[in-house]
């Protein structure tokens, strides 16, 4: 029984691997080329909530995906889009592997990307479940959600001008959202580059 489990476990693997490969193609085309000293290991599962689970020695990344993912190809595709997108311009460097804080133009891209990507796989229906759900249970995720809406319609091209800039997220500043001639108001730019 153990090794019918383990063969199943292996398949959820490799088709989450599979996936990963086809969203990080499509978050390229639209917010620009990975940018990373950190070399994408794969996908794996913990009991975790999802994130990216860095090994310093080896100068790799996992994306890791919580149980939920499992057998829900739903909760598989929101999660890994969203990690995709921190995978382009990680937050964390090799010399120093703790967590820095997030701003909200890094997650709002990752929250947009996910909302995306439910429509493309899962349709407009489920896509709009998730705008509400994450409404009315994740604020944060969906206000940076919003910003980052806001900055697409201005110019579908914003993250790839931005990122022509400043290629880190983390690191775009006041500064370079200016330099961006995206003509963002005072408080859209203080808005995006607030810590999350």
């Amino acid at each position: 029984m153990d090794q019918i489990d383990d063969q199943a476990t292996d398949l959820v693997v490799v088709d989450a691997n599979a996936m990963a490969i086809k969203l990080i193609a499509l978050a390229e085309g639209l917010f620009g080329p990975m940018t990373s000293p950190w070399k994408f290991c794969g996908v794996i599962f913990r009991n975790r909530p999802p994130h990216l689970f860095y090994y310093p020695d080896a100068t790799t990344v996992q994306i890791s995906l919580s149980y939920r993912a499992i057998n829900d190809l739903f909760q598989r595709d929101f999660q890994l889009a969203h990690e995709v997108c921190h995978l382009l311009y990680p937050s964390i460097e090799p010399e120093q592997p703790e967590s820095p804080q997030t701003n909200a133009l890094n997650e709002g891209i990752s929250t947009f990307f996910s909302v995306i990507v439910v429509a493309a796989f899962h349709g407009k229906e489920m896509q709009q479940g998730t705008i509400e759900s994450l409404a009315n249970n994740s604020p944060r995720y969906h206000a940076a959600f919003q910003l980052v809406s806001n900055l697409l319609s201005k110019d579908e091209n914003a993250i790839q001008i931005i990122r022509a800039i400043q290629p880190m997220i983390n690191k775009v500043n006041e500064a370079d959202l200016k330099e961006s001639g995206l003509a963002l108001t005072e408080e859209e730019i203080s808005a995006l580059v607030a810590i999350f």
